[in-house]
């Protein structure tokens, strides 16, 4: 529990501030409205790119260990949208929200620490190639189910969908990072200074962002689709990471990196996509508050496990 505590603490102070900061009057809707909007177009972009262009990429891609994390990933996924239409009655335009919510986890904030303190050098190359994959993976996917899917099929939106789709800034920083390795290109130094101040500023602001959007909204109603959503993040999606994974005879560091990482709180993301589409933020924001804390407790009890 320690172990976990200490790196949970920090993430839910810093979102504390910023819900608080809100209450108090100090930092507005505007303000966290402004910090979504540097995140979607400057950090996550900026994140993106340097962390593609300098990765390391695997001559051989270890397909096993990624289809035992991202198979049950999008089938949560399929399945949160599908359940937020029929069960739940979410628009269809707004659905690709729930399955984001639902199989998107907070690696970076959470996962690296947590991994690292567990595994050491040993867990050094599962954890990163799900770090290098996961946004590459969901963000169009995410995409796709509000952009393409949630225009209803219908020609024009769909074509004006393509478009947007085509011009979105997280979707270009990939492309652009994914052809910068391939060309092995280095940015030049100011460049890369630039890059990395941009980067940095992202997990912060984005929590930040994240408080000063609870602060917006009445936090004791809306339960019924929290617990729905968190039970298929927190409990389903890490359940069948490790039922496919003893399936492909993972070995055992990598299986349990994949089930950790996929036992992850719904990551931040979620959230900045909920906000940059003006759709179920306060449903959005509140479940990444109840993963977290679930979260908490599931890295505990498979962090003991793994480390007797």
């Amino acid at each position: 529990m320690n172990v976990a505590w200490t790196v949970v603490a920090p993430v839910f102070g810093t979102v504390a501030l910023g819900y608080a900061l809100a209450r108090l009057g100090v930092l507005s809707r505007d303000v966290g409205a402004g910090l979504t909007r540097f995140m979607f177009y400057l950090a996550i972009p900026a994140m993106l790119f340097r962390g593609l262009a300098g990765a390391t990429l695997p001559a051989t891609p270890p397909w096993a260990y990624l289809a035992s994390f991202y198979l049950p990933s999008f089938a949560v996924f399929g399945l949160a949208t599908w359940m937020a239409e029929r069960r739940l009655g979410w628009a269809r335009a707004e659905a690709g929200l729930a399955g984001m919510t639902a199989c998107y986890a907070n690696i970076v904030l959470l996962g690296l620490p947590l991994a690292h303190a567990a595994f050491g050098a040993a867990g050094e190359l599962p954890l990163f190639l799900l770090v290098a994959t996961q946004s590459t993976l969901l963000f169009p996917l995410a995409t796709w189910a509000l952009e393409i899917r949630g225009a209803g099929a219908r020609p024009r939106r769909v074509l004006g969908a393509f478009g947007r789709l085509a011009l979105n800034p997280v979707l270009l920083a990939l492309a652009a990072g994914f052809v910068a390795n391939r060309l092995a290109f280095v940015p030049t130094a100011p460049l890369a200074r630039m890059l990395d101040t941009l980067a940095a500023a992202g997990p912060g602001c984005a929590l930040v962002a994240l408080g000063v959007g609870l602060a917006q909204y009445r936090l004791g109603g809306g339960w019924r689709e929290v617990a729905l959503l968190v039970l298929l993040k927190n409990l389903l999606c890490p359940l069948l990471v490790w039922g496919l994974g003893r399936a492909l005879g993972l070995e055992p560091t990598w299986l349990t990196v994949a089930v950790l990482m996929a036992a992850m709180p719904t990551g931040i993301n979620a959230y900045i996509f909920a906000s940059q589409y003006q759709r179920r933020q306060d449903c959005v924001a509140k479940s990444i508050v109840a993963s977290t804390l679930c979260a908490a407790l599931i890295s505990s009890v498979l962090l003991a496990r793994s480390l007797n």
